[in-house]
């Protein structure tokens, strides 16, 4: 296309000083990121900066907690041993009850058994300690014999035992359960134990 300008020269320089003096604009990737940089580091700062706060109200909390607990817990301990004695007294005592209870209730047949004991007793036999329960009984003895026959001694009022009716009734079994040897000078004892089990009925 061909352009005609019919102006005089006067009018077509003015033309080109204005087209000439109209201010350029500057675009450009680079000023845009540097001012997202400016503007977005300030606000990453504020960001850990209050996350770290946070974190730390919550962990003072939490020890806060803690220290209460604590102190409730030290403050209950008192309590919780003179509880923990109670239970203790109360179980002991409920034991000796069971065990006088059963004695009262048998206390004929034990008083039988017991003077059985006594007479089937051979010469160098004797007993440290008879202990009852509900299901049994455990006599706690021991022998001496200038013989050496401290086992055949235990076997004699073992079987002697047994062969009482009266006295064996009573029982399921009636074994012995342990022989220790020991000396004292220039003699040997033999400690022995005997088990005997009650029947249930």
């Amino acid at each position: 296309m061909i352009e005609i300008n019919l102006l005089p020269e006067e009018s077509r320089v003015k033309i080109k000083e204005r087209v000439s003096e109209q201010p350029t604009v500057k675009s450009g990737p680079g000023f845009n990121q540097e001012m997202l940089f400016i503007y977005a580091l300030p606000a990453v700062l504020a960001f850990f900066v209050l996350a770290h706060l946070y974190f730390g109200i919550l962990s003072i909390a939490k020890a806060g907690k803690l220290t209460t607990l604590n102190k409730k817990w030290i403050e209950l301990a008192p309590q919780k041993k003179i509880f923990d004695e109670f239970n203790q007294a109360y179980s002991a005592a409920s034991l000796d009850a069971g065990l006088t209870q059963l004695l009262l209730k048998q206390r004929v047949l034990w008083g039988e058994k017991l003077n059985k004991l006594s007479l089937e007793l051979p010469s160098g036999v004797w007993f440290n300690d008879i202990a009852f329960s509900k299901q049994s009984i455990i006599i706690q003895g021991s022998v001496i014999s200038l013989k050496m026959d401290e086992l055949n001694l235990i076997n004699q009022l073992l079987d002697s035992l047994k062969a009482d009716q009266e006295f064996f009734k009573d029982f399921s079994s009636f074994e012995l359960s342990n022989v220790q040897k020991r000396s004292i000078g220039s003699y040997d004892i033999s400690d022995f134990v005997l088990q005997g089990t009650l029947r249930t009925k």
